[in-house]
């Protein structure tokens, strides 16, 4: 952590997949932002060109750095099928203190992904199908009283 004589403002890290559901080999892309406390005003600011290390299962593979709205993105490929841990870490900076967002997501198999596809397009026309039946169901019972 950065400590100085001055005021350190704490600051947040917020963050999330942009694919929640990736598979071996994909891109993911991890998109998020940091923002500080700003007393007097007393609201979260967004904190411009902060530098967050992004660890894969404990192990730094990049960084990235916020805009002018304190958002940052991040795109690596997705690891071996299983369980893995995601850490974006904001180092801090003279005035701005320490923070860190850790995340799990699961990686599948590239079978297992399609299988879900699949079945998430079979839901999604029977939903579309029920949807039309209770249309013309309706329309059928206003046209026939």
């Amino acid at each position: 952590m950065f400590s100085s004589d001055s005021f350190s403002h704490k600051t947040r890290v917020a963050a999330h997949f942009v694919d929640a559901a990736p598979a071996e080999g994909d891109m993911v892309t991890v998109e998020g932002w940091v923002t500080f406390y700003d007393e007097i005003k007393r609201s979260w600011i967004p904190l411009e060109k902060a530098k967050v290390s992004i660890y894969l299962d404990g192990r730094e593979i990049g960084s990235s750095e916020t805009n002018d709205y304190g958002m940052f993105s991040y795109t690596f490929m997705a690891p071996f099928a299983g369980k893995h841990k995601l850490e974006v870490r904001f180092k801090g900076k003279q005035g701005y203190e320490v923070s860190s967002k850790s995340m799990e997501f699961q990686v599948l198999k590239k079978e297992e992904k399609r299988r879900l596809g699949k079945l998430a397009k079979i839901i999604f026309v029977l939903i579309i199908t029920l949807m039309f039946l209770m249309f013309l169901t309706v329309f059928i019972a206003k046209f026939t009283t």
